[in-house]
């Protein structure tokens, strides 16, 4: 029983298996799902190539473009349909049925392009600036110029009924693109915009406001709209970074820049730190391509004018701003710095060398691409009334960037042909810091990564070749420990103490006047002694012989005295006592060296001798 229950059993759920999966197949999205699961490793490639991605994009642009002409077809025929029924109103006439079937297939509500009840206002209920700024879109202006005189007209227009509708992404709109609603809405946000009372920023209504500021309305040209057209732009990068589109920040920058340009102010304020950067380090990097190549004698144009070499510090900087790496970020490079720009510089004059002698594109020109220039039109899409023209002018927006206007024309030049990173040159930094760690056993080595061969054997031997350089340096070099002057000054003075003779060490120093014995100096015999009236005459004593007032005293002891007139008289030098001959003489050269300037006693072969040089300058310092 158990057995015929169980077979049962499965019978029924087979059977009910079955009639699911039958009702599956014979459904629609059952045969359409079984289609596709047959054909998906069968018919379909599992690959896509390039080719393939280049048909969808092209295809999408031509839908987009079909779209974008079907909207701006449809919304010239409304405007018509208005002007030739001014009395009526958008959503006077019904509905069809179709088309609210049609509606009503779709999950989403369409949003409105005017306000929220559908209707939009006439001509006729426009306030009369309005008015008239619709009446001149009558007249058959050009764009330019009618967009100016509508601006002049309402510059100080404000209005009251702010616009609750959707607002469609336009490119580069103008009162004409705007119904009236919306058009009543710009003028009621514009004056909440510059009282400071606005939080949104409209794409639409930006950009017509940025129209009105660079043609001069609402601002005094020069300055004063340059810093308006950066507060737009500042506020809507803000709005970028909350996800609120569309946006219009790209336009407002090349804007900004081409206002600046055109009005002789300053273009650098209007380009971000890191594009002044990669230009700059672009400039500097061609300039050392430039400089080793001409030291080496490869350049063609050898009567160019010659750049001067950036060092090695400056290399490094440029190599840093041009790659995708912050090599300022790494360890070894805040520890050794110096070292690290001498190694990646040498490396970046070895790789201009050998691209130019092995390569058709130079080193540079590989990282950031060629030297290019165009044509360049200042504020392009922007509504004027008259072109910006002017006198001959360079103007250097940024390091690397260049617009030129000449000959009536404006020209556009860039050091590079790509503002992107080089990742290349990124590799080649990292593989520096790699090899250098590894040379000055520095904390944790970088993983390796695939290097041509040429490059790694560079790389090796700059490293090395540094290394090497700083280890000599370091053995050259004279290192003064100062916490052992100490000792020094100990060990000598136990020197000092046992090379001292006992008369020394009770006292006598040579030279010390407190010392020496005074002992008066014999006068010569042939002296006559000075009348009683006269003054008594100084007695001259050992310690001071000074035969007048302009000279100098030398202070001789007696033994220094007699040994200076025996060698005066060619007499040999008589017998010392207490003291050595050689101290003697020291003593007797160091006295008088401040008076002639250098050594008057020197020994001979048979002792000490006068120099014959300073023997009648001695004799008239002695009076002898």
């Amino acid at each position: 029983m158990d057995g015929d229950g169980t077979s049962h059993s499965t019978n029924r759920t087979r059977s009910r298996a079955e009639e699911i999966l039958e009702q599956i197949l014979a459904s629609k999205d059952g045969r359409s799902l079984t289609k596709m699961s047959q054909n998906t490793y069968s018919e379909q490639p599992i690959l896509r190539t390039g080719a393939d991605f280049a048909r969808e994009r092209a295809l999408r642009r031509q839908e987009g473009r079909e779209a974008a002409r079907n909207a701006r077809e449809q919304r010239v025929e409304r405007r018509h349909q208005q002007a030739s029924a001014p009395s009526s109103t958008w959503g006077a006439s019904p509905v069809p049925e179709s088309a609210q079937s049609a509606w009503s297939s779709f999950s989403f509500v369409m949003p409105s392009f005017f306000a929220e009840d559908g209707t939009e206002l006439a001509d006729s209920e426009l306030p009369p600036t309005l008015q008239e700024l619709r009446h001149l879109e009558k007249e058959g202006l050009r764009s330019g110029e009618l967009f100016c005189r509508q601006a002049r007209l309402a510059a100080e227009l404000e209005d009251n009924l702010p616009f609750e509708g959707f607002h469609p992404y336009r490119y580069l709109p103008t009162y004409k693109d705007l119904g009236n609603r919306e058009l009543r809405g710009y003028f009621t946000w514009r004056a909440a915009w510059r009282r400071g009372m606005t939080i949104d920023a409209p794409a639409t209504y930006v950009t017509i406001l940025a129209f009105e500021l660079i043609n001069g309305v609402g601002a005094t040209p020069g300055p004063e709209v340059l810093a308006r057209l950066c507060s737009l732009e500042q506020h809507c990068a803000e709005q970028d970074a909350r996800g609120i589109g569309p946006s219009v920040t790209m336009d407002l920058r090349r804007w900004e820049r081409d206002y600046a340009i055109c009005m002789g102010l300053d273009a650098q304020q209007t380009v971000t730190e890191a594009d002044r950067a990669f230009g700059a380090g672009v400039e500097t990097l061609r300039a050392m391509e430039r400089a080793e190549l001409s030291s080496r004698g490869l350049l063609k144009d050898q009567q160019a004018e010659k750049v001067p070499a950036p060092t090695d510090d400056e290399v490094l900087v440029a190599m840093g701003n041009v790659s995708t790496m912050d090599i300022s970020r790494s360890p070894f490079v805040r520890a050794h710095r110096e070292s690290f720009a001498a190694v990646a510089a040498a490396v970046a004059r070895r790789m201009a060398v050998h691209c130019n002698r092995r390569r058709k594109t130079g080193w540079v020109d590989g990282l950031v691409g060629y030297r290019t220039s165009w044509p360049f039109t200042p504020l392009a899409g922007v509504p004027l009334e008259h072109g910006w023209e002017g006198p001959d002018r360079t103007v250097r927006v940024c390091p690397g960037q260049t617009v030129s206007f000449r000959f009536g024309r404006w020209t556009e030049r860039q050091a590079y042909s790509t503002t992107e990173r080089s990742r290349e040159l990124a590799r080649l930094l990292r593989a520096i810091d790699r090899q250098m760690r590894i040379d000055w056993d520095f904390g944790h080595p970088l993983k390796e990564q695939v290097l041509p061969r040429y490059l790694q054997k560079m790389v090796a031997e700059e490293s090395q070749a540094q290394r090497e350089r700083e280890e000599e340096a370091e053995r050259r070099r004279f290192k003064v420990d100062l916490s052992k002057l100490g000792g020094i000054r100990s060990a000598a003075a136990v020197t000092r103490e046992a090379l001292l003779v006992d008369e020394e060490r009770e006292g006598y120093v040579p030279g010390d006047a407190a010392a020496e014995s005074t002992a008066v100096v014999p006068a010569p015999e042939s002296a006559v002694a000075p009348p009683a009236s006269a003054p008594a005459p100084v007695p001259q004593s050992a310690t001071a012989l000074a035969p007048h007032s302009a000279k100098p005293t030398i202070c001789l002891t007696a033994q220094e005295h007699a040994l200076l007139d025996a060698l005066l008289a060619r007499k040999e030098a008589p017998a010392t006592a207490g003291t050595s001959l050689d101290m003697l003489v020291d003593s007797i050269n160091e006295k008088l060296f401040d008076l002639v300037g250098d050594t008057v006693l020197e020994f001979g072969d048979a002792g000490p001798v006068l120099v014959e040089d300073y023997e009648q300058d001695l004799r008239g310092y002695l009076q002898l």
